[in-house]
């Protein structure tokens, strides 16, 4: 279910965070439902344990997952003003990071409306 993008200058942690809250926004994983232990996702991915676990970290500290010891870890119970809020703070990075690249805001624009616009039927 979760592809990652070895090209991709985006940290493969992020990777794995940006495609379970996409999982869970798609109702693949409903609220309480079980995710891949740290060691099966890292196997299935081909990817050091550690950095499942920290992708799991932060989902967590956004109050995505929870951690029940013993046990696993869970969908929280996420309403969907979490998961815009912290689509914000990826965005607001990323517009930041343009920005000191010296990207203009019209292109900007222009590319957020062409990603958009091709995304549309997703």
């Amino acid at each position: 279910m979760i592809t990652l993008d070895s090209r991709s200058r985006e940290p493969i942690y992020t990777q794995i965070e940006k495609k379970i809250v996409q999982l869970i926004n798609l109702g693949v994983y409903e609220k309480d439902s079980p995710l891949p232990s740290v060691r099966s996702l890292a196997c299935d991915l081909g990817v050091n344990p550690n950095t499942v676990a920290k992708a799991y970290k932060n989902l967590e500290q956004n109050s995505i997952i929870y951690t029940i010891a013993g046990k696993g870890v869970f969908v929280n119970s996420t309403n969907l003003e979490t998961v815009k809020k912290l689509a914000e703070k990826q965005i607001s990075a990323s517009l930041l990071d343009a920005k000191g690249a010296g990207i203009e805001k019209n292109d900007i624009i222009d590319l957020v409306n062409k990603i958009w616009e091709e995304n549309d039927n997703d």
